[in-house]
C-alpha cells in the first residue's frame, strides 16, 4: 500500500472518528472518566443548552429534558447521568426519547447519549426517585461539530419538593416559611438569610419552569406577595415551588394556589 492510499485511509478515519455515539461514560459525573463525550480536544464557538430539569422535583414524577444546540454546529454526541448529591449513586431513572438512547457502563449504569451523530435537538425523560434522597445533580457533557468543535459541560441541581432541600443538614442561616401554604390571593413569605447576603427568591411550576421572581428588600423578614407571574398576570391554580437561594444553599417550599 503506497503513501497516498495510507493518507486517504487516515483522512477517512479522522472524518469518521469524532463524537461517535459509542462514546459512553463521559458525562463528567463523579466516578466517570471525564467529559470526552465526543472529542477531548474541542475548541471553537457554540453552546449546548439543557432545559426541563426541574429546580425542585416531586418524588416519582417524570420530567422531559431537552438537549439542543443554542448556537454553532450540530451536537455530534453527549453523555448524561443523574446522581445523588455530589456522589456516584444514580438518582432516579432516565429513559430514551427523541434521538437518544441509554447506555450502561461501570461508571454510569444509567447513562444517556445520542442514538446517532450530528443532531440539533434531542430529548429524554428522567423519573425522580420514589424515596427522599436530598439534592440530585444532572451532569451533561457534549461536543459539537468535528474535532475542532467546542465542548460544553452542564451541571444542574434539583432539590426535593417535599418542602425542604437541606437533606441531612439545614443550610446555615436560612429560613423560609409560607403562610398560608394553600392560598387564593396573598401569601406571606417569611425568611431569614445571613447579614449582607443577596438572596434570590423564585417561583417555579411543577415542571421546574420559572414563573415569577419575588423581590427581597434588604433586611426583609416578611414579604406579602401577590401570586403574579413575570408578566404581571395572576398565576393559574395549581402547585408551585418557592425557592430561596443564597451562596449555593437553597430552601424549597410548596405552595398551592386555588
Amino acid at each position: 500500500m503506497n503513501r497516498v492510499h495510507v493518507a486517504a485511509i487516515l483522512a477517512l478515519l479522522t472524518a469518521l472518528a469524532p463524537a461517535l455515539p459509542s462514546y459512553t461514560g463521559y458525562s463528567g459525573a463523579p466516578g466517570t472518566t471525564g467529559t470526552c463525550a465526543g472529542q477531548c480536544h474541542g475548541s471553537g464557538t457554540g453552546t449546548i443548552h439543557v432545559v426541563g430539569f426541574p429546580a425542585a422535583y416531586e418524588l416519582g414524577q417524570s420530567y422531559v429534558i431537552s438537549v439542543f444546540k443554542q448556537s454553532g454546529s450540530s451536537i455530534s454526541n453527549f453523555n448524561a447521568s443523574v446522581r445523588v448529591g455530589t456522589g456516584s449513586q444514580t438518582a432516579g431513572t432516565i429513559t430514551a426519547g427523541y434521538r437518544t438512547a441509554t447506555y450502561s457502563t461501570g461508571s454510569e449504569p444509567n447513562g444517556m447519549h445520542l442514538s446517532s451523530n450530528d443532531q440539533d435537538s434531542s430529548t429524554f425523560s428522567w423519573q425522580a426517585p420514589d424515596t427522599a434522597v436530598g439534592d440530585v445533580k444532572l451532569y451533561v457533557a457534549g461536543h459539537q461539530g468535528n474535532e475542532g468543535g467546542p465542548n460544553t459541560v452542564v451541571v444542574l441541581t434539583s432539590s426535593p419538593m417535599t418542602g425542604v432541600s437541606e437533606g441531612a443538614r439545614r443550610p446555615l442561616g436560612l429560613m423560609l416559611a409560607l403562610k398560608p401554604t394553600v392560598a387564593a390571593d396573598r401569601v406571606e413569605v417569611r425568611l431569614s438569610v445571613p447579614a449582607a447576603s443577596r438572596p434570590s427568591l423564585r417561583v417555579v411550576d411543577r415542571g421546574g419552569r420559572l414563573v415569577a421572581r419575588i423581590n427581597v428588600p434588604e433586611s426583609a423578614q416578611s414579604i406579602v406577595w401577590r401570586p403574579l407571574d413575570c408578566e404581571g398576570e395572576r398565576l393559574a391554580a395549581g402547585t408551585y415551588l418557592v425557592i430561596l437561594q443564597e451562596n449555593g444553599e437553597r430552601l424549597v417550599r410548596k405552595l398551592v394556589l386555588e
